[in-house]
């Protein structure tokens, strides 16, 4: 049997696009239990997202979440009890001890203005010093491998789509927050890549229109002395439950980021049930989302239109046979074991 040792590092982290990716392949890989593969994890002292796993077993590996950590105190461990393959969800891995990596975008190089200074060496090292030696490479999007390829000039870039059965519609739950009986919503990190600054701008020419944002705070906004609408509610990190309370009985959603790996937010909108989709006119987003959503060019309109295409069930039964991270830790097991 192949044992494969999981870089735990994500479940010391707050769940954005990466940590769910890293959580939900890895609790399908823990439903499939392949015989031929024995999966652990390695993971820090300070873990916050527990999983509720039957076959995979965490080890603790003592130290905090972060670079030293990472970059020392694992592949120390890795090297003294002979661990020989090593898989990294998010995008970076050991420079020591590289293995099989994904590496969702190259945010870092193609759309830097959201990154520090030191945030950007630090990947650009890790990464020009790993990458050519990962045993696999794996990225989300057709759009991202291709992108990869051709600035790394590598060629073992695998494409795993991101699923979207993790959120249910059974489990939803109500904000205690108050919530507009018609609403516009967004969902994202405050990242300046996201292009929240778009929605601002549309929420000022529609002033009779509500607009709820998900994820950070508006104090970035603030720090740069841009003009909040009193039509716009920054509602911060909202639980599971909550968001696809909110995705279900939005009236539309709003993706207007102008650089993805992937952008699972349209897609979990989509199977909840919210019936217009729009999205930034970016190719990924096309790759992944063409007639069933609507495209705008988000940095050129000043209001949205009064009526958009209608999602129906056709489109979200298609959507959920090309995206399921079952299908996707299946593709991973295969590669694996090669």
């Amino acid at each position: 049997m192949k044992e494969i040792y999981i870089n735990g590092k994500f479940l010391c982290q707050k769940v954005t696009g990466v940590q769910r990716v890293a959580i939900e392949l890895t609790k399908a890989l823990d439903n499939i239990n392949d015989p031929d593969l024995k999966f652990h994890i390695l993971a820090p002292s300070n873990i916050i997202n527990k999983l509720e796993l039957n076959n995979i077993d965490i080890i603790e590996v003592p130290g905090n979440a972060g670079y030293p950590w990472e970059q020392l105190k694992l592949p120390k461990y890795c090297k003294k009890h002979k661990v020989v393959d090593l898989l990294s969800f998010c995008n970076i891995a050991p420079i020591k001890f590289p293995g099989s990596c994904f590496v969702h975008d190259l945010a870092v190089i193609e759309a830097k203005e959201g990154y520090s200074w030191k945030q950007r060496f630090i990947y650009k090292y890790i990464n020009k010093k790993n990458i050519k030696k990962y045993k696999n490479i794996f990225t989300v999007s057709n759009t991202m491998k291709n992108h990869i390829e051709s600035y790394y000039n590598v060629k073992n870039v695998n494409v795993l789509y991101n699923g979207c059965e993790h959120l249910k519609k059974a489990n939803e739950a109500k904000p205690s927050f108050d919530i507009p009986q018609k609403y516009y919503l967004a969902v994202g990190s405050m990242n300046p890549n996201k292009n929240f600054a778009a929605i601002l701008r549309i929420a000022k020419n529609m002033p009779l229109d509500n607009f709820l944002i998900v994820g950070g705070s508006y104090k970035s906004f603030r720090e740069e002395k841009m003009e909040i609408p009193s039509n716009v509610k920054f509602v911060g990190y909202v639980s599971d439950n909550e968001l696809t309370y909110l995705y279900s009985h939005a009236y539309a959603f709003l993706f207007p980021s102008k650089y993805e790996g992937f952008g699972i937010p349209p897609m979990e909108a989509i199977t909840l049930g919210c019936k217009t989709v729009i999205c930034n006119n970016i190719d990924v987003l096309h790759e992944l989302y063409d007639g069933i959503c609507d495209f705008e060019d988000f940095d050129k309109i000043d209001s949205l239109k009064s009526s958009y295409k209608t999602i129906t069930e056709s489109d979200i039964e298609t959507l959920k046979e090309g995206f399921s991270w079952y299908k996707s830790a299946n593709e991973l097991i295969n590669i694996l074991k090669k």
